[in-house]
C-alpha cells in the first residue's frame, strides 16, 4: 500500500503545473515575411522546428517533475512493504514501571535493576531518525508534559531514573502515551510496556481501544512472591503526653501464598528499638500487634514499626511522627459552671504531668491578673467584663495571643454583640429559647476536617461525632470570618477570626449539662484540649496517612514571624528550600519533592520546626499480577506483541515493523531531472526556448 507521511504537502504539487502555464502563455505569434523562393529550405525547416518542439516539450515535461518530484519527497510517500527504500520512521513511547512494587528481589537480581537493562536494549533498536519518549509511571517526579526526543536522550532519562515510593499511575501514563501518538507523524507508532503488571493498578477504562500504535508487553522476571507488609499504623485518637503510655497498633498483612509464624515486628521511638514481638499470620489474612511505650519530653518524635527482611522491603517499615507540645499557660475565667467543666477536661489528675499550665479565676479576682502572662484565656460563659477588661483582653490578642469565647446560657447577646462581635467576627440576632425540651436537638452536621483543630481525629464527613444540643442561640457571622464547623440548620458552631496578631475562637454551643451532652462524651476532652493547642500555636497530633508521591500540606504554627525560607531534608538527607504560604490566617507549607518514604524535616534559622512521615501507598504492597492477555484486555490492547525474556529484542520488534520510506528516492530523481533539464536546454538556442 503506497501512502504519504505528510499528506498536506501534496497542496504543493499544484505548482508542478507552472511550468505548463508560462508556456502556454509565452509562445510568440509567427510574424510572416516575404521573401524570395526559398523551396529548398521548406524540408530542412520542417524538420529542425519538429525537433524544437519536442525538446520544447521534453523540457516542460522535465520541469513539471522536478517540482511534482520534489513535492512528493517533502511529502514522504512510503510503502508498508517492499525492498526499496529507506526504513520508515518510528515514534515510539516506553512506558517504564518505577514504582514502589518493581524494587523488590528476584532470583537475578533488583527487579527494578533488570527491568532498566531491557528497557535500554529496546532503546538500542531505534536510530537516529526515530523519536522516544520515556515516562516512568511513578508520576511524582515527572512534572514536566513527556514529549518526543532522539534515542540517545531517551536512554539518558532511563538510566536516570530512580526508584520510587509511590504507585503505579497506569491509567495516566497511558493517556499521556496514547495523545503523544495521536500526533506523531512517522509511520510506526509503537508502544512499549514494561511493568509488574500489578493487578491494583489497572487503569479504570480502556485507554488504547482508539489506539493505531502497535502495543508491546515487555517480560520481566516477576516469580512468586513472599511478602508480608506493614499496611496501616493507629494512635487510636488518643493525646500523647509526656511521661505517660501510649499504645501504638500495627496492621501487618500476609500477601504471600503461605502461612508465616518466622516474622518478628519491633517498635523504634527516635532512632532506639524498644520492643519488638512475634507475629503469626495465615496466607492472604491481616493480624494486628500493639506496642506501649511513653516519651519522656514534649518537642517533636518519629519512629517506625518493622518488620524481619522478605524478598519485597519496601512495606516492611512503617514511619510516623508525632508531637508533644511544649509547656504554655492557660487563664480560665468564670463566667458560668461550665468553666469548672473545661478545667477538669484539660486537668482530669493533678498528678498528671501536663504541656500546659491552667489557672482559673473568678471575676471578682481579675484585678490582679496580668492577662500577658498566659498564652490563651478562655472567657466561659462570655459574661459581661468592666471597659478596662475588654480592653485589656483585646489588646491580649492584638498582640499575638488568642482567645476563646465559649457561650453560655447566661451570655448576654447585646453585651456580646457590643463588645466582641468586633474581633469574633459573629453577631448574634437571638438568645436561646428557655423553654426548650429534649425531645429534639441540633447536632454537629459538617466540619472542616483539614483544620488543625479536626485533623487529628480522622473524621469521615459521614461519621461526626453523636452530639446533642438542645437549644443554640440565632446569629450570623461577618466576612472576615472563617466557619469551621456547622450545628444542623447550617448554623454556625466554631468561627475563627484573626485580629491583630492574635486568633478569637468562638463555640456557639451550649458546653454546660442542662443544654447539651457534650461533657458526657468521650469527644470533650479532646476537642477541648485540641482547641487550647491550637490557640497556643503549638499543636500535638501524629502523622501516619501521608503517602510519598501525594501532594502533601503542612500547617505550621510557630510563635515567631517567619521572614524568609525555611529548609527542607528529606530521608535521603537532601536539602531543599522552600516558601510558606499564608492561608486563612495560617502558614502552610507545600513540601516537595515528597517521592520517597521516610521522615522529613522543617528547619527554619536551624530550629526544626516540623517533622512529617510519609510511608509508600499500601496498595502498592499487593504484588499480585495479571497475565499478558488480562492486562491487554485492561488497557484495550486487542492487539499486541510480546516481546519475551531472553531473546534478541532488536530481531523480534524489526518482524512487526513494516514500511519503507521512498523520499530518498523521489528526491534522487529530481536530482536527475535537473541535471536532464540542464543538458537538454543547452541545445536550444535563446530566441528559440
Amino acid at each position: 500500500m503506497f501512502n504519504f507521511l505528510n499528506p498536506t504537502i501534496l497542496i504543493a504539487a499544484t505548482a508542478a503545473l507552472i511550468p505548463l502555464i508560462i508556456h502556454l502563455f509565452s509562445k510568440r505569434r509567427v510574424k510572416i515575411v516575404e521573401f524570395s523562393s526559398l523551396k529548398h529550405l521548406k524540408a530542412m525547416q520542417k524538420r529542425q522546428v519538429r525537433r524544437l518542439k519536442i525538446r520544447q516539450l521534453l523540457l516542460l515535461i522535465l520541469r513539471m517533475l522536478i517540482l511534482l518530484f520534489i513535492v512528493l519527497a517533502f511529502a514522504r510517500p512510503t510503502l508498508q512493504s517492499g525492498g526499496m527504500g529507506s526504513h520508515a520512521s518510528v515514534s515510539a513511547v516506553l512506558l517504564f514501571d518505577n514504582s514502589a512494587s518493581m524494587n523488590r528481589e528476584v532470583s537475578d537480581g533488583n527487579l527494578f535493576e533488570l527491568s532498566q537493562k531491557r528497557a535500554l536494549q529496546i532503546l538500542d533498536t531505534f536510530g537516529e531518525a526515530d523519536e522516544v519518549c520515556v515516562i516512568p509511571l511513578d508520576q511524582s517526579e515527572n512534572r514536566i508534559k513527556p514529549k518526543f526526543s532522539s534515542p540517545a536522550i531517551a536512554k539518558d532519562q532511563l538510566s536516570r531514573l530512580t526508584k520510587g515510593s509511590s504507585i503505579a499511575e497506569l491509567q495516566e501514563s497511558l493517556e499521556l502515551a496514547n495523545d503523544l501518538l495521536k500526533e506523531a507523524s512517522n509511520l510506526n507508532k509503537e508502544l512499549y510496556i514494561i511493568s509488574d503488571q500489578q493487578r491494583v493498578s489497572l487503569p479504570d477504562s480502556s485507554v488504547l481501544e482508539d489506539s493505531d500504535a502497535k502495543v508491546y508487553l515487555v517480560e520481566i522476571p516477576i516469580e512468586e512472591y513472599d511478602n508480608c507488609g506493614i499496611t496501616n499504623v493507629d494512635f487510636g485518637g488518643q493525646l500523647i503526653l509526656a511521661g505517660h503510655e501510649f499504645t501504638t497498633t500495627a496492621t501487618i498483612k500476609n500477601q504471600s501464598q503461605r502461612d508465616r509464624s518466622d516474622i518478628i515486628a519491633s517498635l523504634f521511638i527516635d532512632g532506639h528499638r524498644v520492643s519488638q514481638v512475634d507475629v503469626e499470620v495465615s496466607s492472604g489474612n491481616e493480624t494486628s500487634v500493639s506496642f506501649t511505650h511513653s516519651v519522656s519530653r514534649g518537642g517533636l518524635h518519629d519512629g517506625s514499626v518493622e518488620l524481619s527482611d522478605d524478598q519485597f522491603q519496601a512495606d516492611n517499615r512503617y514511619y510516623f511522627s508525632f508531637k508533644i507540645p511544649q509547656q504554655f499557660n492557660v487563664l480560665i475565667i468564670q463566667g458560668d459552671n461550665a468553666a469548672g467543666l473545661i478545667l477538669l477536661a484539660m486537668v482530669p489528675s493533678l498528678s498528671l504531668n501536663q504541656y500546659w499550665s491552667v489557672k482559673e479565676v473568678g471575676l471578682d479576682n481579675l484585678a490582679g491578673i496580668n492577662f500577658n502572662d498566659y498564652d490563651v484565656v478562655i472567657l466561659s460563659g462570655t459574661p459581661p467584663l468592666a471597659e478596662g477588661y475588654v480592653r485589656r483582653l483585646k489588646s491580649f490578642v492584638n498582640q499575638g495571643n488568642s482567645l476563646f469565647l465559649a457561650f453560655g446560657g447566661t451570655t448576654e447577646i447585646d453585651d456580646f454583640n457590643s463588645n466582641w462581635s468586633d474581633i469574633a467576627g459573629v453577631i448574634f440576632d437571638e438568645g436561646i429559647r428557655r423553654d426548650f425540651t429534649r425531645a429534639g436537638y441540633y447536632t454537629f452536621d459538617n466540619v472542616d476536617i483539614t483544620h488543625p483543630i479536626f485533623s487529628v481525629f480522622k473524621f469521615e464527613t459521614d461519621k461526626l461525632p453523636e452530639l446533642k444540643f438542645y437549644t443554640l442561640p440565632k446569629l450570623h457571622t461577618t466576612e472576615e470570618a472563617n466557619i469551621l464547623a456547622n450545628f444542623s440548620g447550617n448554623r454556625p458552631a466554631l468561627v475563627e477570626s484573626r485580629y491583630g496578631h492574635g486568633r478569637v475562637l468562638t463555640f456557639t454551643g451550649l458546653i454546660a449539662p442542662q443544654y447539651s451532652d457534650l461533657t458526657g462524651h468521650a469527644f470533650f476532652v479532646p476537642f477541648i484540649s485540641r482547641i487550647t493547642e491550637y490557640l497556643a500555636s503549638d499543636l500535638s497530633g501524629y502523622d501516619i496517612h501521608l503517602f510519598a508521591g501525594e501532594n502533601i500540606s503542612r500547617a505550621i504554627s510557630v510563635n515567631i514571624q517567619l521572614t524568609a525560607s525555611v529548609e527542607m531534608i528529606t530521608p535521603d538527607s537532601q536539602y531543599y528550600y522552600l516558601a510558606p504560604e499564608e492561608e486563612k490566617g495560617n502558614l502552610i507549607l507545600k513540601p516537595h519533592p515528597v517521592n520517597l518514604s521516610g521522615i522529613y524535616n522543617i528547619r527554619y534559622l536551624g530550629r526544626e520546626i516540623d517533622r512529617f512521615a510519609l510511608n509508600i501507598n499500601p496498595d502498592e504492597c499487593d504484588l499480585a499480577s495479571v497475565v499478558e492477555k488480562q492486562f491487554a484486555d485492561a488497557i484495550g490492547a486487542d492487539d499486541y506483541n510480546v516481546v519475551q525474556q531472553n531473546t534478541n529484542a532488536a530481531s523480534i520488534i524489526s518482524e512487526f515493523r513494516f514500511g519503507k520510506e521512498l523520499w530518498q528516492i523521489f528526491l534522487w530523481m529530481a536530482v536527475l531531472f535537473i541535471i536532464a533539464e540542464m543538458l537538454l536546454s543547452k541545445g536550444i538556442g535563446k530566441g528559440e526556448s
